[in-house]
């Protein structure tokens, strides 16, 4: 064999590992794949004029970023496919508005950024009529496909205002994005959307006068950013949030996208 021969199949084989090598590994352990729905304002979403991916968290991780002297590739995808891309390796961290559960911490880890919790918002036209899960009863319910958190907690709250008095169960219809369930909810197929209180206050907000947030669940859980077990970024991602939540950018990023600054894990 030839010694150019040699030197293209050594060319080859390094191009197998680097592909095969986890995404955490890329650029001296320096730039990582972040992974989002971009599917919940104003944590993150698509700018409607330059579809630009903008919001809460993807100013926090620019800031994490600068701070901690790494980079990031931004990558979307449908919520329900975010944490196994992340166990798989295919990404290095999922940034949305994922809630911290005891159910995936035995899979993934997170650094905790938020404290939200759910609520149900109507048409502004029944938001008389709606006040409890009581009046929920029987009526369909928009959620998101593969929120765990969210379904549990809906399940629970249709058992303890509804089946247990006797009443028709909420009818829970599923949607793999929030921005799916809002024409729904307009037009009169959905009674009502179970989401997080950020996005709904912020949907609320962009359709003045024809949504309103009937109520809100009285539980609230953290949220944060998922990462695996075994990353290489853990350690590097807590001390940047440590900074990041007694600098002044996170609650001057919190006003910025209209969360209250009590909403902060700090």
């Amino acid at each position: 064999m030839s010694d150019s021969s040699r030197f293209k199949k050594l060319v080859a084989a390094a191009l197998l590992i680097t592909a095969a090598t986890p995404a955490f590994a890329g650029d001296n352990g320096k730039k990582y794949v972040v992974a989002t729905s971009a599917d919940f304002p104003p944590l993150s979403y698509r700018s409607s004029d330059s579809n630009q991916i903008v919001g809460f968290e993807i100013d926090m991780i620019k800031a994490l970023s600068k701070h901690g002297s790494w980079s990031y590739d931004l990558k979307t995808s449908n919520f329900n496919g975010l944490l196994p891309s992340l166990k798989s390796g295919r990404v290095d961290m999922v940034v949305s508005d994922i809630y911290n559960t005891a159910e995936r911490r035995k899979s993934v880890d997170f650094v905790n950024y938020l404290k939200n919790g759910f609520a149900i918002m109507v048409t502004k036209r029944n938001a008389d009529a709606i006040g409890g899960y009581e009046d929920l009863c029987g009526k369909r319910v928009g959620v998101l496909t593969g929120s765990a958190p969210e379904l549990d907690a809906i399940k629970k709250a249709s058992q303890k205002h509804c089946e247990s008095q006797g009443q028709d169960a909420i009818q829970l219809k599923s949607y793999p994005a929030v921005a799916q369930e809002i024409p729904q909810l307009a037009n009169g197929r959905l009674a009502g959307i179970f989401e997080t209180l950020t996005s709904l206050a912020y949907a609320q907000k962009q359709k003045e006068g024809q949504f309103e947030i009937a109520f809100r669940d009285p539980h609230t859980t953290n949220v944060g950013i998922a990462v695996r077990k075994d990353s290489a970024v853990t350690d590097q991602l807590r001390k940047d949030m440590a900074w990041y939540m007694q600098s002044s950018q996170a609650e001057a990023n919190a006003k910025k996208w209209g969360i209250p600054a009590s909403a902060l894990a700090r």
